[in-house]
């Protein structure tokens, strides 16, 4: 999501070495772009190209963990690199006190505003994935919620628009925490940058990448993570929106409660917003400016007034 932090290419050298544990040789490692939490790097080998990644905001124990929930997927059937192993069995081994874990390099195109017949095949996609891990043992709890931190920054907010939006949006949407839908695997964060379109598909078989917010929620939560992603590139688009449900129910064989992703949507926004604005206030800045704390409430306004036509021809 954003440039490589900055002490990306102090690292760089020592993860060629690290790869021997993988079995892997790789003389040039270069840092790749992306990521507000954790470092990315691609590493052409003799057996095709890899990603390392450097998990920092991950204990050893939750990355083993992370790692058992990716290779899960992939199992499944979902759209997942293929995580490559250690040599002496396992997938994390760790650089300067943090883990790391070596995936595949997918060959494709990520997009900074998706076409509309790839935000459909996205959506088709996530719906597989929600039907392929509906019985996966994913003991993760679920994500999108107000967590400590974000009640903590929503109570210190200044009290101008921002704050007045939050309080109000969470308080009318907070319902959709208490579902009694049945739970399933979830991406949590399907934004473009997380969505690679590979090279010769044509949109066929995308593959979803940064599962590091995957976790066990309503299918609802993650459609409406998913409607700020991909229909909101500057502000809310309907047409979009019809094609991403559209998608999904092709998917997942389910069609979804339109009041209820729409809440889960404004619900989402909120708590990536309270995100970016703690990202702010300790000096980080996504290198899309747009994205600011601030830029998602002129999208839901629109979402909120011009959903009720989702059903119209």
């Amino acid at each position: 999501m954003t440039a490589p932090a900055s002490d990306a290419p102090r690292a760089a050298a020592d993860l060629a070495t690290l790869l021997d544990g993988y079995g892997l040789h790789a003389p040039i490692v270069r840092p790749l772009a992306g990521g507000m939490e954790n470092l990315h790097y691609r590493a052409d080998t003799p057996g095709g190209a890899v990603v390392v990644t450097i998990l920092r905001k991950k204990t050893r124990h939750e990355a083993e963990h992370y790692t058992r929930f990716l290779d899960g997927l992939r199992t499944a059937g979902a759209p997942v690199p293929r995580l490559r192993p250690l040599v002496e069995g396992g997938w994390v081994s760790e650089h300067a006190g943090h883990p790391v874990i070596v995936a595949d390099f997918i060959d494709g195109r990520q997009y900074a505003v998706m076409p509309p017949h790839l935000v459909e095949a996205a959506g088709a996609a996530l719906g597989r994935v929600h039907r392929l891990a509906a019985q996966l043992d994913c003991p993760l709890p679920p994500h999108l919620r107000l967590g400590a931190a974000d009640a903590a920054v929503l109570a210190e907010l200044p009290d101008d628009g921002f704050a007045r939006w939050a309080r109000t949006t969470l308080q009318e949407t907070d319902y959709v925490t208490r579902q009694t839908a049945p739970m399933v695997t979830v991406h949590a964060d399907l934004f473009p940058d997380n969505i690679i379109v590979p090279a010769g598909q044509l949109g066929r078989n995308l593959v979803f990448i940064d599962w590091e917010d995957g976790s066990l929620d309503f299918p609802a939560m993650d459609v409406g993570m998913a409607l700020l992603g991909l229909c909101c590139p500057t502000g809310f688009s309907l047409p979009r929106a019809r094609r991403l449900l559209h998608g999904y129910a092709t998917g997942s064989g389910r069609v979804l409660d339109p009041r209820l992703v729409k809440d889960c949507a404004r619900y989402a926004a909120v708590l990536v917003s309270l995100r970016r604005y703690r990202w702010q206030r300790t000096g980080r800045r996504p290198a899309d400016p747009a994205r600011t704390h601030t830029f998602l409430v002129r999208p839901v306004a629109e979402l909120q007034q011009i959903w009720p036509q989702m059903d119209r021809p």
